[in-house]
């Protein structure tokens, strides 16, 4: 072959493409699909277990919360029921008389029609 020849030869447009099918390029990359896919379950599995503990981690703070709410309704429910005692008829007469107070006589009320002076110093 001359040196011309073999010059053309390499930058000849004749280069030939070869055309590789799916089923081929699947059959040569088996182990990488094969790990490319089990990433894919591994995240996906990860990801499920991560919003299942969050789910019930909610669950345990409106479980306490629910806890917490019954707790303190209890204790409305108390404080109120010694309001009403401490407010009855007959406790403000037990504590009137523990005070010392005597029942009122007849009153003496001020009769405001007549204008009353007071003297100056």
């Amino acid at each position: 072959m001359s040196p011309v020849a073999a010059q053309t030869a390499v930058f000849s447009p004749t280069h030939v493409v070869r055309r590789v099918s799916i089923r081929t390029w699947i059959a040569s990359h088996v182990v990488a699909l094969n790990i490319a896919s089990l990433v894919i379950v591994v995240l996906l599995v990860a990801g499920y277990i991560f919003q299942v503990n969050a789910s019930i981690s909610q669950g345990y703070q409106i479980r306490e919360l629910e806890n917490k709410l019954d707790e303190l309704s209890l204790m409305n429910q108390n404080l109120e029921l010694e309001t009403r005692k401490s407010q009855s008829l007959d406790h403000v007469a037990k504590s009137v008389k523990m005070l010392g107070f005597v029942e009122a006589e007849m009153p003496n009320y001020i009769s405001g029609s007549e204008p009353t002076f007071a003297m100056a110093e």
